[in-house]
């Protein structure tokens, strides 16, 4: 369940200056308490735990369940949503503008090629993918 949380803009603009790329104020959030309480040996509270080795495969969910639906749903709406599920535990939402996706596109070559690309060095360990971003509620 998503919780809404008011803040000054003086803390807005501080919290965005230890954004990094394109990261959510969430992503912010959940890094700074993540090092705080690596920082005072707490233990982490976050329903995911950082898994102890990296993956050799990454596992891609589609929303709708299989590629096909999925692929039919992103040329109707044009723009997707990942939300990558990190090594270190924390997650991250991107978004896909695909207005130059086709019917002869492939979405697993787009993400690869994308997002996806160099999933290991990024610390990615899952993505999953919809085109409507409240699946991920």
């Amino acid at each position: 369940m998503n919780q809404t949380i008011k803040i000054s803009a003086n803390l807005y603009q501080r919290l965005g200056a230890h954004a990094e790329g394109f990261e959510t104020p969430e992503g912010v959030i959940e890094r700074l308490v993540t090092f705080y309480e690596e920082q005072r040996g707490l233990e982490n509270t976050a329903l995911t735990k950082p898994m102890k080795e990296m993956p050799l495969n990454l596992d891609i969910i589609y929303y709708p369940s299989d590629e096909e639906s999925f692929k039919q749903q992103l040329l109707q709406k044009k723009v997707a949503y990942l939300l990558l599920h990190k090594f270190d535990g924390s997650k991250e939402i991107k978004e896909w503008n695909a207005l130059n996706f086709s019917d002869q596109s492939s979405v697993n070559g787009n993400l690869r090629s994308g997002y996806l690309r160099d999933w290991q060095k990024k610390g990615i360990v899952k993505a999953e993918i919809t085109t409507d971003r409240n699946d991920f509620n």
